[in-house]
């Protein structure tokens, strides 16, 4: 069994091991130290000597290098990433090495960034000159999900380290392998100790001690909203600002002229990819009253032809969950919609026979449900879609809207008119048109309402990890105007 270790400029005594688990087998195939209170007290010192001595004064173009060569030295071992990250999710390996890929991107669109950030000249006034730079925070942390770890370290990672700050990641206590061997990447690639470091342990130990550190400039935080309201609790009294990206119960709105090929496959990998845990899945589908009983037919027969299976096994279309627990969890859900009145069109069960040992659930559609069953309203993160049937397009948008979520939504159809319409009511940060999961590095990305606040992704995530200073400058060494003057 193997033991992880952080990565940080000095050595964190081993305390409190937690075992980590390959959720397609159930097999205990680590071990990982949880940094206490005390180890992330040393984390943040060692991250601030690492900033004040070295850090603040390199050159912005010496970080882009050093980010380019994190990229390249992150391809290069990106099957290693892949596997051990398929090890730690049951995620397909060939959607791991997606991630490992996506990672290598996002780092390189941030390390041509580096040398780009600009501040803004003021309104001329006369005898005045006023202007804005942004500045670093200094220390800044991130605490990710354990569904896309790679990428998610870089989205992080990347607009952080290009805008001069120095970073510490919170790796998942369930899935924390290829985050610690990134951290060891960026050492390997030439960043200064300290600069880039990675910890490990429980959010409600490592990650309240994160949050709760006056050291941290900004914490950055993927994952529940409820695990956000005590983020924020404890990072309340250092008054340090936050950056949100929550989930949500995500609307697909399928207009009368859709396309069906299109459609159907988007749907189903829309909502299966990753076993369905992605914070961006279209699990509440709006279907029209017309096309709604022909349409649940045609996807109950694709939902069912969907292979589960081994992660590695290239004929697998998707694997396990990351746990027995959280699978356990979607089953109650199912089950308790199902007494609400929900039809399970398909699946609706846990993985069965060479599947029983791992987090496997069966791809799942249910339809015949209203919108105050407990499938259609809560974030299940799991492999399940609910189909719903609506009579306009108002009353769709109408119930898209009535949760409190709003991270994402898309729009199946070829009117133009009625897209745009739809677009400028949904109450969501991102819309996706005749497409799905559409996540760029160059596009914005973050929630509305309780999916959160603050944009990861584009040139609006230099913005979440620097700060405005102002300067206004008197040209005149005018004296006459000069107050309580002799």
């Amino acid at each position: 069994m193997r033991q992880l270790g952080s990565v940080s400029s000095g050595t964190i005594a081993a305390g409190t091991l937690l075992d980590v688990l390959n959720p397609a087998t159930g097999e205990c195939w680590a071990q990982v130290a949880e940094a206490s209170a005390a180890d992330v007290d040393q984390v943040v010192g060692w991250a601030r000597e690492a900033f004040d001595s070295t850090w603040r004064h390199v050159d912005p173009s010496e970080r882009g290098r050093l980010l380019y060569r994190w990229a390249d030295v992150i391809e290069a071992h990106a099957e290693e990433l892949a596997q051990l990250d398929s090890t730690d999710t049951g995620n397909l390996l060939a959607e791991a090495r997606g991630d490992a890929r996506s990672a290598v991107n996002w780092l390189r669109y941030y390390a041509g960034m580096a040398d780009k950030i600009e501040g803004r000249s003021l309104p001329d006034a006369p005898g005045r000159m006023g202007y804005t730079v942004r500045q670093p925070f200094g220390v800044v942390a991130g605490i990710n999900a354990y569904n896309a770890n790679t990428t998610q370290f870089a989205w992080k990672a990347g607009p952080a380290l290009a805008a001069g700050n120095v970073f510490i990641l919170k790796a998942p206590e369930v899935s924390p392998a290829s985050s610690l061997r990134m951290g060891e990447l960026a050492l390997e690639a030439g960043f200064p100790a300290g600069v880039v470091n990675v910890i490990t342990g429980r959010g409600e130990i490592t990650g309240s001690a994160l949050a709760a550190h006056p050291g941290i400039g900004r914490l950055v935080f993927t994952g529940s909203a409820g695990t956000a309201e005590r983020i924020a609790a404890a990072a309340a009294p250092s008054l340090k600002p936050l950056g949100f990206e929550l989930g949500g119960k995500n609307a697909v709105i399928v207009l009368p002229d859709f396309n069906e090929r299109m459609f159907v496959p988007s749907l189903l990998h829309s909502n299966f990819v990753k076993s369905g845990q992605s914070c961006a899945s279209g699990s509440r589908v709006f279907l029209p009253a017309a096309q709604h009983d022909e349409l649940v037919e045609r996807l109950g027969i694709a939902v069912r032809a969907v292979r589960v299976g081994d992660p590695a096994a290239p004929e697998s279309q998707m694997g396990s969950l990351i746990s027995t627990h959280h699978r356990d969890r979607i089953d109650a859900v199912v089950q308790a919609g199902v007494k609400a009145g929900a039809t399970v069109v398909a699946g609706g069960a846990v993985g069965s026979g060479a599947l029983a040992a791992g987090a496997f659930y069966q791809p799942t559609l249910v339809a015949g449900l209203a919108d105050d069953n407990p499938i259609a309203r809560t974030e299940l993160f799991g492999p399940v879609i609910s189909a719903l049937r609506y009579d306009d397009l108002d009353e769709a948008i109408d119930r898209a809207n009535a949760l409190d979520s709003g991270l994402t939504a898309q729009i199946w159809g070829d009117s133009a008119s009625a897209i745009q319409y739809a677009i400028k009511r949904l109450e969501v940060g991102t819309v996706w048109v005749n497409t799905y999961r559409s996540v760029h590095w160059t596009a914005p990305y973050g929630g509305f309402k309780r999916s959160g606040y603050g944009r990861e992704n584009g040139f609006e995530a230099i913005d979440l990890y620097t700060q405005t200073k102002t300067v206004m400058w008197d040209l005149t060494g005018d004296e006459r105007a000069l107050p309580y003057q002799a």
